[in-house]
């Protein structure tokens, strides 16, 4: 059989069967284009899977904690100053509109806190697990955003000072730029020059 023209050979033996060649060659011809298309969309099924498995994964394993700051509470006898760090708990489905609610009114909730914490009964820090304190914060928040989307309030590294030792560092001018801290005069970086010869 000529492989080129299907034709048998002059002494009647074949190279491949003629029906099976034949079929097959033709399939391939027919189907070729429909095979590589359900390869593409099986390789687009299997990309579009591991995608959306790690983005369900990172969203599963995303912290609904948001932090709120820093606070310094005076204690009744005005002999202490007690470190409050202060994070809201909310619904984790609800973390990202949350997030952005409070990071839009970020320095309003700051100010809400610490005006929250002044009005305060020094007493109320006598308290191990500040109870009072949390559910004070957690109303004048949700006053504050008219919206009630924290579930708890979590109060940590508590810490506290006494005023004789207390050295709070005032806020930096936020109008002036930070320093650069690479660009260093001369005289400042102490650097050594080394003899090229």
């Amino acid at each position: 059989m000529d492989f080129a023209t299907g034709v048998h050979l002059s002494n009647g033996q074949t190279g491949f069967p003629q029906n099976g060649w034949m079929r097959s060659m033709a399939f391939i011809k027919r189907y070729w284009i429909a095979g590589l298309v359900m390869c593409l969309v099986v390789i687009h099924a299997v990309i579009i899977g591991y995608v959306r498995s790690e983005a369900s994964r990172i969203k599963v394993t995303a912290s609904n904690e948001i932090p709120l700051g820093l606070y310094y509470v005076q204690s009744a006898d005005k002999e202490w100053m007690s470190q409050l760090r202060v994070h809201v708990l909310v619904a984790p489905d609800q973390r990202l509109t949350a997030k952005a609610t409070m990071e839009h009114h970020r320095w309003l909730l700051h100010e809400v806190v610490e005006e929250k914490l002044r009005q305060l009964d020094p007493q109320l820090l006598e308290d191990a697990v500040l109870l009072e304190i949390k559910e004070q914060i957690k109303l004048a928040i949700e006053e504050t955003l008219e919206e009630e989307i924290i579930e708890r309030v979590l109060v940590n590294d508590r810490v506290d000072i006494p005023i004789r030792n207390f050295d709070y560092q005032p806020p930096g001018d936020i109008t002036q730029p930070e320093a650069i801290y690479t660009s260093a005069t001369k005289s400042e970086a102490k650097i050594e020059e080394v003899d090229r010869n």
